[in-house]
């Protein structure tokens, strides 16, 4: 009875860390969250195994499920998410995608359908006294090639977090959270262990697993935002935010603004992505007809001085310009003649635009914010290209542009979305020894 109560306590919390871990994971479709979840699933539906057996009675159906989901499955899917996180070559993901998905199905029709050996009776069996060679061997194949992927995905990690490799030294403790997992799903599954220390060994494992896997990810909530201690709606910073970059702290989350209109199809390739918190006023002198709901033409002088000014989300006027959406106050008027850039194309995974996305706006902020120099700083979708993200970045000159380089929230973003490109196309831009006053934007005609 009491192992009967210690498995039912260990399923249902591996049932809510299972809960949770797939939630998440459906969220951002990461392939790694997804890897994991099958781990959860198989620990979940392995610990269910040994209560309802415990109670009633192990049977065939029992200890078969038993040793899919947390002999087999557990492990060997467990380490195909530690190598799709820390891998960073596109063939050693696909070869071990490949290689867990065919050892899987091969393993799971055998040890389904080999015959079992002895009696089963309410106490936990052991692999070794109720399956046959095959079966064994199977097993113990994957507890190997778990325990050799986990260890060398740890390894590596800490001798790059050694090397002051930032996105290694973030990743550290939850590899090393989730090797240790791994460690317990092998041990409580090998049939050496009692059945109580076994029970502890895959509902912690099943914890670890849950914990490792959120401390990898940017914490957001459902919907991506959040409450401040002043009531105001925001979107949360990633948990390792630019405060531990060195980035001033934030004095009060910024409001999020009404929902925005989709664009309009009829526009050119590039787009902006949709805005992230902010909203645009027009100057007070911009009149809308009743009918159209379309800003007329601004009365502005015949020669203006510079480029218009609208009220932009850092909280001072920002220029408009025909090249981007956004840029410094008077950035894009007087002469640039050093000024030089650089345009770059990132082809995505499928289904981890969104986190780019959150990446990328972060980014955009801090350049604007805390670099002078940047002149303009903007991220394009393409229209007909979901997976694909244009940067383009103008600098002031050679030395804002080498500072940009540097820049904490640029090593940052770039350590964080390499996860999510596939390919990175880079085209440096200089306008050359020619003065070149940029021209304020022409409106449509009333």
């Amino acid at each position: 009875m009491v192992d009967a109560l210690l498995a039912l306590l260990a399923t249902l919390g591996a049932l809510a860390a299972t809960g949770l871990l797939v939630q998440r994971a459906y969220k951002d479709r990461l392939l790694y969250l997804i890897a994991w979840s099958f781990t959860q699933v198989g620990l979940t539906l392995a610990l269910l195994s040994m209560s309802l057996g415990f109670m009633m009675g192990f049977n065939g159906v029992f200890f078969r499920v038993m040793e899919l989901g947390a002999a087999l499955i557990g492990p060997v899917w467990l380490a195909l998410g530690m190598i799709e996180l820390i891998a960073r070559y596109v063939q050693v993901r696909f070869a071990a995608w490949l290689f867990t998905i065919s050892y899987t199905v091969v393993a799971i029709v055998i040890l389904v359908l080999d015959p079992l050996k002895g009696s089963l009776g309410k106490s936990l069996p052991k692999p070794n006294s109720t399956y046959d060679a095959l079966p064994l061997l199977l097993i113990d194949g994957a507890h190997v090639v778990a325990v050799l992927a986990l260890a060398g995905c740890t390894g590596v990690t800490a001798w790059l977090a050694s090397k002051r490799d930032q996105e290694a030294a973030e990743l550290l403790i939850p590899v090393a959270l989730v090797a240790l997992a791994g460690v317990l799903v092998v041990s409580g599954t090998r049939g050496f262990l009692p059945a109580p220390l076994a029970l502890i060994a895959l509902g912690a494992a099943a914890g670890l697993v849950w914990y490792g896997s959120m401390r990898t990810i940017p914490v957001y909530d459902e919907d991506g935002e959040g409450y401040d201690e002043y009531g105001d709606e925001y979107r949360e910073e990633p948990a390792t935010g630019y405060e531990q970059q060195g980035y001033p702290q934030r004095a009060k989350a910024e409001p999020v603004a009404a929902p925005v209109p989709p664009p309009d199809p009829r526009r050119g390739e590039l787009r902006f992505p949709e805005p992230a918190s902010e909203e645009l006023r027009f100057p007070e002198n911009t009149s809308i007809p009743e009918n159209t709901g379309v800003p007329e033409r601004p009365a502005y002088p015949a020669n203006p001085a510079g480029p218009t000014a609208i009220d932009g989300p850092l909280g001072g006027p920002l220029d408009r310009s025909p090249l981007a959406g956004l840029a410094k106050p008077g950035a894009l008027g007087g002469e640039l003649a050093n000024a030089c850039g650089q345009i770059t194309v990132y082809t995505l995974l499928d289904g981890r635009e969104g986190a780019f996305d959150r990446l990328a706006a972060d980014l955009v902020k801090a350049a604007l914010a805390t670099e002078p120099d940047t002149l303009i700083f903007a991220c394009h979708e393409v229209v007909g290209g979901p997976t694909q993200r244009i940067f383009y970045q103008l600098f002031r000159d050679e030395a804002a542009f080498a500072a940009h380089r540097r820049q904490p929230h640029l090593q940052r973003f770039l350590a964080e979305s390499r996860t999510h490109v596939i390919a990175t196309n880079v085209i440096e831009l200089k306008l050359g020894s020619a003065k070149v006053p940029l021209p304020a934007p022409e409106f449509p005609g009333r």
